[in-house]
């Protein structure tokens, strides 16, 4: 198989898996007749099950892109990398969502137990960050200075809601928007803020921001603003919401250090 033929064979099954996740957001579905009508199936059970079969077999290309990206086969001309790029980062951007669409669904069905490890924060938004650049060919201005800053949490859980608030900025802000994270560590944990001087949220749209089903903005794809400070609240912390229309956004994620005594922190004593 050539390189033009394998890129294409990708390429098509990365729009597939963009159709389908097309379909979820819209919600479409062909009306049955009455006399064969199934019992309804809840939506969210739906977009688990479609978000599931998206996942797994885009997670086997996108495998099979990598080993390309690598060069294991072999060495890869201008043209051929160009392919390969362009397929890991759309089926790592279709990945990402049908992630989102899953943890939401776990949420709805009340809320999942913290698979709690030792996560260095800054190591884990400098990882995010340096991903979304790439695949979303944006800058990101990252100040991360600093050694470990070291907490108990859900790391898949928190790069989700780092991959989500950062994909929103990215989007939404404006092509000439400034977009910058920035890690911080106070007496009260480690704080993860998001900015940009975008368009920012007039009093109406910052009401509506943490609705159930609302990503922050109507073109959103992520996990909803409600599920983030679940996520959040979940582990403690709090989600701060500054923002002025045409003034830009500001969103900061507070993580707390463990309590005194507290299993965390015998846990990190350990």
């Amino acid at each position: 198989m050539d390189a033009a033929l394998g890129a294409g064979l990708a390429a098509g099954l990365v729009g597939l898996a963009l159709g389908l996740a097309a379909g979820l957001l819209l919600g479409r579905r062909r009306p049955r007749t009455p006399a064969r009508e199934a019992p309804p199936v809840p939506e969210r059970t739906v977009v688990r099950l479609l978000s599931h079969e998206i996942r797994t077999p885009l997670a086997l290309v996108k495998g099979a892109a990598d080993l390309l990206a690598e060069e294991s086969p072999g060495p890869l001309n201008r043209q051929q990398r160009s392919f390969v790029t362009t397929i890991v980062d759309n089926t790592t951007l279709v990945i990402g969502m049908a992630e989102g669409f899953l943890l939401e669904a776990r949420w709805d069905a009340g809320a999942p137990d913290l698979d709690r490890t030792a996560v260095d924060v800054r190591a884990l938004v400098r990882e995010t960050v340096l991903e979304l650049r790439r695949i979303r060919r944006r800058p990101v201005e990252l100040d991360s200075r600093g050694g470990p800053l070291v907490l108990e949490a859900d790391a898949g859980m928190i790069r989700q809601v780092l991959w989500n608030l950062l994909g929103n900025a990215i989007r939404h802000a404006g092509p000439e928007a400034r977009v910058a994270v920035r890690v911080d560590e106070t007496a009260e944990g480690a704080v993860i803020e998001v900015a940009d001087d975008g368009a920012g949220m007039d009093e109406q749209a910052r009401g509506d921001l943490f609705a159930p089903a609302r990503s922050g903005h109507p073109e959103g794809t992520g996990i909803g603003m409600d599920v983030i400070t679940r996520i959040v609240d979940a582990h403690g912390g709090r989600v701060v919401v500054d923002t002025l229309s045409r003034r830009g956004t500001r969103i900061m994620v507070v993580l707390p250090w463990p309590e005194p005594g507290g299993p965390d922190a015998s846990r990190q004593e350990g």
